[in-house]
């Protein structure tokens, strides 16, 4: 009798630690989904601001300035502004491109909106899946953020190219 209530403890003792391995399991997935601001601080592109020309040019384009709010908490980790219905993001898009001033509508300009629109459009997809990987949510994040310095740039360059003074060379026949 006594050889069986030890078999039982021991097998009440062995049945009883294994939902907490399981429950620790699940917890180091979960973990793995979760991005943090040290998982984008790895992720490998050149980050660019806008110069002062830039910035007093686009001053009243509240859309871009709220993108570019969303863009550093999605820096910091949080996706919340990505994790909404598409129809939302569609809408802030076509905000977006409608509040742009006409003073940086290029046909540069306009490309690099076009593949930012694309970027934020995949990322706000893959956020709201449930079982995307880690490192595909990483990748549209980094494509976003690509795509953001690249418009970026392109607002810089334009400005930058309208401050050179360029004389062009006077011919002498």
């Amino acid at each position: 009798m006594k050889q069986l209530f030890l078999l039982s403890l021991l097998i009440f003792m062995g049945c009883k630690s294994e939902p907490k391995t399981d429950e620790a399991t699940s917890e180091n997935q979960e973990k793995s989904y979760v991005i943090t601001a040290e998982d984008i601080e790895k992720l490998d592109y050149t980050d660019y601001i806008l110069s002062p020309d830039s910035n007093q040019a686009i001053l009243d384009w509240q859309k871009f300035q709220d993108l570019q709010a969303q863009i550093e908490l999605m820096k910091n980790g949080d996706l919340s502004f990505f994790r909404v219905e598409k129809k939302i993001m569609e809408e802030f898009i076509a905000e977006l491109k409608l509040q742009q001033p006409p003073v940086v509508i290029t046909p540069a300009i306009r490309s690099r909106m076009t593949v930012l629109e694309t970027n934020l459009l995949r990322l706000q997809d893959l956020a709201n899946l449930d079982n995307i990987k880690k490192t595909d949510l990483l990748e549209s994040i980094k494509e976003l953020l690509v795509a953001n310095v690249n418009l970026i740039l392109q607002i810089n360059k334009k400005f930058e190219k309208e401050a050179q003074q360029i004389e062009l060379p006077v011919k002498t026949n």
